[in-house]
């Protein structure tokens, strides 16, 4: 019997448009009614909610989450923090330093933002900032860190592909110190503390809620959600995934523009009610 549900956002609940397709909010509404509880599983930071306009109602839906690749989870209308280390933080920023044309956002605890350089005023309404929670890297001390951000060009606007050296340098220099995930076709690096992940943050939700690994279901389009994919039998891909992240969940369902998730909602609920009516 299914009773958590876990999604991931862009590319998986969210369509192209950066919406939650109307047909995708009816089988959430039938999940809810069914007992079901639902999570979101994202890269984002929990004011996602508020920045991609869910609304009340679509909010009501969820039950918490697992935000920042796994460094925030929230349950029960509380969340935990697992904050990047200063001096990782710190050494990330020095050794991208000679690259003149890689942006990098220091997203930490409130809200709040440090970039290395200047986000042009378009950029800095996209990403949903407020005034007075933006700051310089140069001036900003780097605590309560919950995620690294690092991308060459407009993160909304239009990104090109990071370089290889790019990759490489934080690579080795993550090793050791941090998770790190190359997302986006290879256009965006994500760095969070050393054993946050999507996978992680999901377990610590599902034991507090006393299911087993099998009465839940996650879905997923990107290399941030392999762990996740691979380590639950009912793991659903996206149609709009890579041949890799194909190959690491149970089902595929349609795209993100066609419906996959409502689709695949569908028949798990049938499959749900199917057993109700022969449990005495």
């Amino acid at each position: 019997m299914i009773k958590a549900i876990f999604f991931d956002l862009d590319g998986t609940l969210l369509d192209s448009n950066k919406r939650i397709p109307d047909r995708a909010v009816e089988y959430l509404k039938k999940c809810k009614e069914n007992g079901i509880k639902l999570f979101i599983s994202t890269a984002r930071l929990p004011k996602c909610r508020d920045t991609l306009k869910f609304g009340t109602a679509v909010k009501s839906l969820f039950n918490g989450g697992v935000f920042c690749n796994g460094a925030i989870v929230e349950t029960n209308n509380e969340c935990t923090y697992n904050c990047l280390s200063e001096s990782t933080v710190i050494d990330i920023l020095g050794l991208l330093k000679r690259f003149e044309n890689i942006y990098i956002s220091v997203q930490m605890k409130d809200n709040i933002h440090a970039f290395n350089k200047q986000l042009p005023v378009d950029e800095q309404r996209l990403w949903g900032l407020e005034e007075g929670k933006i700051f310089s890297t140069d001036n900003c001390r780097m605590v309560d860190v919950i995620k690294l951000l690092i991308f060459d060009g407009g993160y909304y606007s239009g990104l090109n592909k990071l370089p290889d050296e790019v990759i490489n340098t934080i690579s080795k220099k993550c090793g050791k110190e941090a998770a790190l995930y190359l997302t986006d076709g290879g256009k965006v690096i994500q760095v969070n503390a050393f054993g946050v992940s999507k996978y992680n943050g999901i377990e610590t939700i599902r034991k507090s809620l006393g299911f087993k690994k099998s009465e839940c279901v996650v879905f997923g389009d990107d290399y941030n959600d392999i762990e996740m994919l691979s380590n639950y039998k009912n793991s659903y891909a996206m149609g709009n995934a890579a041949q890799e992240i194909k190959k690491a969940a149970s089902y595929i369902t349609e795209s993100n523009d066609n419906d996959g998730i409502a689709n695949a909602l569908e028949k798990i609920l049938n499959s749900y009610n199917m057993k109700q009516r022969y449990i005495f």
